[in-house]
């Protein structure tokens, strides 16, 4: 079973709703898979929070109030013994939408995690690829007029190239790489001894999305959304430095 496959049947292996067969595979990759593990614990941790949330303790005398209701009800007519089901039906209307949207925050905050996560995996593992090789760039240069130009026809976007050399972060050039299915610009920066990849693409919306720094097997990470363009950075450098990177960029 594949991440994918485990993330589509997560939350109804948690409320025990597959097969045996599909229960075993899943929980068999989610063991040995530390970002589906991960996701696991999000899901679990969330409906907690909501359990939580959704239970009130009921008052010590609510059994002798109801016992109390029920018996004069018994004696009163037929019109104060009718029970008022469309009031009944309309909070119990309000208790499902309070509870669906609930759970519909919790999906949703879990699916941009697994996906960030997904994606900062992919990040890194294309960062460590790029020092494995002779050489980290198609295209060696430190000015911009001459990286930015390259890219053209090669990608459908136009990537925001800076040269940073005045402020401790030169350019030493870009490439391309595929990453999430797609083509992605990479500029390469080096600050002292340390190299930073810097994948950028077009963003699924407009909207700027503000930094969000992690760290995964050693390497500091940065993602952000600007202009249209989603930017991850990468780097063993530390992660007060990459942030300064990401604010110069």
């Amino acid at each position: 079973m594949q991440c994918r496959e485990a993330h589509d049947v997560l939350s109804a292996l948690l409320d025990d709703e597959v097969g045996v067969e599909q229960q075993q595979a899943a929980r068999a990759h989610i063991a040995g898979c530390s970002l589906c593990g991960e996701v696991a614990r999000d899901y679990r941790r969330i409906g907690d929070k909501l359990r939580t949330v959704a239970r009130m303790p009921a008052p010590a005398d609510l059994a002798g109030k109801v016992l109390a209701r029920l018996a004069t009800e018994a004696h009163s007519a037929n019109d104060n013994r009718r029970f008022n089901w469309r009031g009944f039906a309309q909070q119990a209307a309000t208790l499902l939408l309070v509870c669906g949207l609930s759970g519909l925050v919790g999906w949703h905050l879990a699916q941009s995690n697994f996906e960030r996560r997904r994606l900062e995996r992919d990040v890194v593992a294309a960062h460590v690829r790029s020092l494995l090789q002779d050489s980290t760039v198609q295209i060696a240069s430190s000015e911009s007029h001459t990286v930015k130009p390259w890219f053209n026809g090669r990608i459908e976007f136009a990537p925001t190239v800076k040269d940073l050399t005045a402020e401790g972060f030169p350019l030493i050039g870009g490439r391309l790489d595929f990453i999430d299915n797609r083509r992605t610009a990479t500029l390469v920066y080096k600050r002292r001894r340390h190299l930073i990849n810097v994948f950028m693409w077009p963003a699924d919306g407009q909207n700027p999305k503000t930094p969000v720094p992690s760290l995964l097997q050693g390497y500091n990470t940065v993602t952000w959304t600007a202009g249209g363009i989603t930017f991850w950075a990468v780097s063993d450098l530390n992660a007060k430095e990459l942030g300064e990177l990401q604010g110069l960029l």
